[in-house]
């Protein structure tokens, strides 16, 4: 069932009001044995959400009934790479493969949000009101939660209360439905009516035109819609990509390249123009319509494979205008024209879509100067030095204070990750840095030297700016460096090791723990390796640190002698045990912090576990910038507990003094 447009609230008591999703309808067949994801257009989703049809067929287990349910398949938390839930969820539609299923699945994990229900175990329930149907809708799915499925927020005549909503969240607009109304399948009616809150529509993509500077793929799309069968040019966009659907689309369309302008006018651009035959939609947001016809400030959101091309035409208009007048308050009001201030992170992605370099605000009184932000880092991963900056700046809130007060070394990629592009580590700070940069003296053999000292985001953004990939803290804070707050143990397995066996370690080592009552925190090293973390007393010396990591190791060594070694030579380890380093707890040594990315392939995270997450069947490489923001403050205090409380050294030296004991009367026998 379709709705139709308007540009006023429905008035009177025979409505209800929903919010209008950003994501990809479909309709849900459902049985205990099967789910099919039906979108507009006739195309099973299910195998590219397994999410969604595992929530659905535990419901159906639950229920011990099939049903139909109509909703919006949405990606339920923001993502970590500068785009929109839209793009995110786009970025699913196509993929095939099941282990790259599975990894979008972790990384963008969506919901479907049911706002009607068409069958009802064997009953077909269309001609029945709105009203009934939502009861039955509540009823199915108001027993004990189903991750994966929710249903669809909804108020009863009260459309000026959602409108201010829709406003104040940043929604697209509402839905008006009509109480009494059957559901008509097919049908575009006058009993569901869209309220659009921005100004936001399909168009039709009918060329493009050819990239300038660092862009790459395309520069452009060439917009237009359909009117008395002519496609109408209604202006181009360049903004709002990013890496991966630039290269989708050029793929898309070089496909469908022709030799003649689609549009009834043939549009004059700037650079050199592809024609392509017009089948493609796009969701483009912009300010609004000028007085001859074209877009003002448009920006893509994302493609509408759901849609088809030959019904796009042109939208009535949004409510925005009026809306703003009603619901504004006289002091926003009388401050119209000032400019919205932008994120760090839409700064970033403005400036990497415009021409890559540029001054960014990055606090009240601080600025920093960015540039080749569309510089690709990560190959493979078509990942920009702007992606970097975007992961950091949106993570910032939970790794400043990882880092904060502690000299960092950076490992810089001026080039890139490639091994020939010259790596190197900066010790050092600059001799000149940018206001707002922190760099403080260390003692070092060299005597004392400046150092960057993590802790703001002015700071953090210069060691990406500098060609920063890694962020690796020392142990201590400036005015207590002598002292280590945390032992370090780093589990590195050899060639022919598994992680399985690397997370094994982990859990010996745990085990250690458990019996001396000792806390401590665990990651991802980003890499095929584990570091586990020891908090320690007060003014602990680092030498007393080593001591500490290592009475640990030996125990797990001694417990364990064919799969752990402590042996540092590389060619000398066994190539098929982890080894336990130690090595890494001295003064001014370094080790990648949480939340730190990683220079290898596809972008690694060296992310926060909880302890029972240590499973064999663990894959690092599922932690990546996309699936560790959305659930990073949780892993930040995660993080945090594990390290609150300090380890009592006296328990390791009796742990130790009994291990010595054992072996020694194993010996005697």
């Amino acid at each position: 069932m379709l709705a139709g447009t308007a540009s006023e609230v429905p008035a009177g008591d025979d409505w209800t009001f929903e919010p209008k999703y950003d994501g990809m309808r479909v309709v849900a067949y459902v049985t205990r044995d099967d789910v099919r994801l039906l979108t507009r257009n006739g195309i099973d989703r299910a195998p590219q959400f397994p999410e969604v049809v595992r929530a659905l067929r535990e419901l159906a287990r639950r229920q011990r009934r099939t049903f139909v349910l109509d909703g919006e398949i949405i990606v339920r938390r923001r993502t970590a790479n500068g785009a929109s839930p839209f793009q995110a969820l786009q970025a699913r539609w196509h993929v095939s493969d099941m282990a790259a299923v599975a990894q979008h699945a972790n990384r963008t994990p969506v919901d479907l949000v049911a706002f009607d229900i068409l069958v009802d175990g064997d009953e077909r329930v269309m001609n029945e009101p709105w009203t009934s149907r939502r009861v039955r809708l509540e009823r199915l799915l108001r027993t004990p939660h189903v991750l994966g499925v929710r249903l669809a927020e909804t108020a009863k005549g009260d459309g000026a209360g959602m409108l201010q909503r829709a406003v104040k969240h940043g929604w697209e607009g509402i839905i008006a439905k009509r109480l009494e109304a059957p559901y008509k399948p097919g049908i575009r009616t006058r009993d569901w009516l869209k309220l659009k809150v921005v100004n936001e529509q399909e168009f039709v993509v009918g060329g493009w035109t050819e990239p300038r500077r660092s862009r790459e793929h395309l520069g452009a799309l060439l917009l237009g819609y359909w009117k008395d069968g002519e496609l109408l040019y209604t202006g181009h966009t360049g903004t709002g990509f990013t890496r991966e659907t630039l290269q989708d689309l050029e793929r898309r369309l070089t496909r469908l390249e022709r030799q003649a302008s689609p549009f009834v006018v043939a549009p004059r651009t700037n650079e050199r123009a592809h024609w392509t035959q017009p089948s493609v939609v796009v969701v483009v947001r912009f300010t609004e319509w000028t007085a001859d016809g074209k877009l003002r400030h448009p920006v893509f959101l994302g493609v509408r494979d759901d849609k088809n091309a030959a019904d796009v035409g042109r939208e009535p208009r949004s409510m925005q205008k009026r809306i703003a007048r009603v619901t504004r308050p006289m002091s926003e009001a009388s401050s119209a024209g000032r400019k919205k201030k932008q994120s760090v992170t839409e700064q970033l992605e403005r400036l990497e879509n415009e021409k890559g370099t540029g001054t960014i605000v990055t606090g009240a009184r601080t600025k920093l100067d960015v540039t080749n932000l569309g510089k690709v880092y990560f190959p493979k991963a078509r990942l920009t030095k702007g992606h970097v900056m975007r992961y950091y700046a949106a993570l910032a809130p939970v790794i400043l204070p990882v880092v904060k007060d502690r000299p960092l070394v950076l490992k810089r990629f001026p080039n890139g990750i490639n091994r020939e592009s010259g790596a190197f580590f900066q010790q050092s700070a600059p001799e000149h840095t940018p206001a707002g940069v922190r760099v403080e003296k260390a003692r070092t053999a060299d005597g004392m030297e400046p150092r960057i000292v993590g802790g703001d985001l002015t700071t953090l953004l210069y060691g990406v700016q500098m060609g920063a990939i890694e962020l690796n803290p020392w142990h201590s804070r400036v005015g207590s460096l002598r002292y280590a707050d945390y032992a370090i143990l780093d589990l590195d397995p050899g060639p022919k090791s598994s992680f399985a066996l690397v997370v094994q370690t982990a859990r010996w080592i745990r085990e250690v723990m458990d019996q001396l009552n000792l806390e401590g925190s665990v990651k991802t090293s980003g890499g095929r390796g584990i570091h586990v973390y020891l908090p320690l007393p007060p003014r602990t010396s680092y030498a007393t640190a080593r001591v500490a990591a290592d009475l640990i190791a030996h125990h797990v060594n001694a417990a364990h002698p064919t799969d752990t070694t402590l042996i540092r030579p590389l060619k000398q380890r066994p190539p098929n045990a982890v080894y336990i380093d130690v090595g890494q707890n001295d003064y001014g040594k370094s080790v990648a912090a949480a939340f730190s990315l990683r220079a290898r392939e596809p972008g690694p995270v060296s992310t926060p576990l909880e302890w029972d997450e240590l499973v064999d069947s663990l894959d690092p490489a599922t932690f990546t910038m996309d699936s560790v923001l959305p659930d990073a403050k949780r892993r930040a205090e995660v993080w945090r507990k594990g390290l609150r409380r300090p380890v009592r050294l006296e328990r390791l030296t009796r742990k130790r003094r009994g291990s010595t004991g054992s072996a020694r009367a194993k010996r005697s026998a």
